[in-house]
């Protein structure tokens, strides 16, 4: 530093500190000033000033009706909460995630956001989630109206790191016409029972699969190149995640194991395998792949068609049932043990960072809580995870409605990991869908996948 330069810097050292002087000198009983070294945050994540509400964000994914929606739950939370604003940021299913991942990294992630069950796994190694359990305690939040089903797709590493909104459940279609027409049901199967087994199933499926010359499956003469009407329609290779792993499940397997390894290679679930093996190439009363691209391409949907009697499908389904003009009857999945069941619950989170803590809570436990989940029942949409709520679900959907509350508790609990995802999502149709459907080397392709999944 030349003599002109040290000069230059001594004096404003001089001036800084005489102005430091003077403010110090200038404060009244001890409160502090606003100069140019403690300027208030004016960003959105600022503090509030005293007696103005503070703003917080909360971001989910959505179509424009159901970010609408969203926003009427939001204003209802409002109205209560006069000291906390709500800024509602949306987007659809893709860019949503791919947006998260990058407020992640930029540190700019919403207060609050919405997540899905199949992801807390990923972000959550991305350290974006706040830890739930002593926030929750400290404020007095019921967990016991929320199933452990539920609970348990949002924790990370045994932490609660979101609370479940809704859930989603997979149940067993029925079309009741085909049953009430002699027509379409000339042997006079029954129609399935709430807890059906698969010989049940079996059983009713078979009667209802008739060939051009009204013969059905069970019989000698049966044509089955020529068949007009199936009795099911499952495809367990193309929806292993939300069929087939409940069914393993009802049978005292599993999908993967604990490491994330496949886990088909057991007694328990090569039975299940063989057993869908043999409805669709042998029994004949289940549609091949072929025959369900011949019907639309959607397993879930195939009753719409008029041609199958039963599939399965989820809550949702319901509004395509009717806007297909089809009547239709609702039950568990068929079991082989046990009732099992797949309930896919969307959830909310808190952000690691946010600055509004108290604020985030209190948004979290009223759309988790009997309040807001309430609220959502009422709009008719969506079902309710917290069973505060069943009340006004069934009042607004129906009582016909009530098993989707009820299938609940039959939930398997099974996390979604980076492997499971791959598994199910990349590899599993792609090497399982044909085989089990006849059409193939079963073992082979275990083989084949356990390989891609280690």
């Amino acid at each position: 530093m030349n003599t002109k330069h040290r000069w230059m810097f001594s004096a404003w050292v001089m001036v800084l500190a005489m102005a430091v002087l003077f403010t110090g000198c200038g404060s009244n009983n001890g409160s502090s000033g606003t100069n140019a070294t403690n300027k208030p945050d004016t960003g959105e994540n600022a503090a509030a000033p005293s007696g103005e509400p503070v703003t917080i964000t909360y971001s989910q994914w959505g179509t424009a009706e159901e970010l609408q929606r969203t926003q009427e739950l939001l204003n209802k939370f409002m109205e209560t909460n006069k000291d906390i604003k709500v800024k509602l940021e949306g987007k659809d299913w893709g860019s949503y995630w791919d947006g998260l991942t990058a407020n992640a990294a930029g540190g700019t992630l919403p207060d609050v956001f919405k997540t899905s069950y199949a992801y807390i796994e990923k972000y959550a190694e991305l350290g974006i989630f706040k830890e739930l359990d002593g926030l929750l305690a400290a404020n007095s939040f019921d967990l016991a109206n929320i199933d452990e089903s539920l609970l348990g797709l949002h924790k990370y590493q045994d932490k609660q790191v979101s609370l479940p909104i809704d859930a989603n459940v997979i149940v067993w279609y029925y079309n009741t016409a085909l049953f009430a027409d002699s027509k379409t049901n000339p042997y006079g199967a029954a129609m399935p029972s709430l807890e059906p087994t698969w010989d049940e199933i079996v059983d009713i499926a078979t009667k209802m699969t008739l060939d051009k010359n009204g013969k059905h499956a069970g019989e000698a003469d049966f044509d089955a190149k020529n068949i007009v009407q199936w009795g099911m329609s499952i495809s367990p290779g193309s929806t292993m995640d939300w069929f087939l792993e409940p069914e393993l499940w009802s049978n005292g397997a599993k999908l993967v194991n604990d490491d994330g390894s496949l886990a088909l290679d057991t007694p328990e679930a090569l039975e299940v395998l063989n057993f869908f093996i043999d409805l669709t190439k042998n029994k004949k009363i289940n549609t091949t792949p072929a025959q369900i691209e011949g019907l639309g391409g959607q397993v879930n949907l195939s009753i719409t068609t008029g041609k199958v009697a039963m599939n399965p499908g989820g809550n949702w389904n319901t509004t395509n049932y009717k806007e297909a003009g089809i009547k239709y009857g609702i039950a568990y999945l068929p079991k082989f043990k046990t009732n099992q069941t797949v309930v896919q619950p969307a959830g909310m989170a808190i952000s690691a960072n946010t600055k509004h803590e108290e604020a985030s809570v209190k948004l979290l436990s009223w759309l988790a809580g009997p309040e807001g989940q309430t609220e959502l029942a009422k709009q008719g949409y969506a079902i309710p995870a917290n069973k505060a709520a069943a009340d006004a679900y069934i009042q607004t959907a129906g009582s016909e409605n009530k098993i989707f509350l009820d299938a609940q508790q039959y939930g398997i609990i099974s996390p979604f990991t980076a492997k499971k995802t791959d598994l199910v999502w990349t590899y599993g149709e792609q090497a399982l869908k044909l085989p089990l459907s006849g059409e193939g080397d079963l073992q082979a392709a275990i083989s084949d996948l356990a390989s891609k999944v280690k």
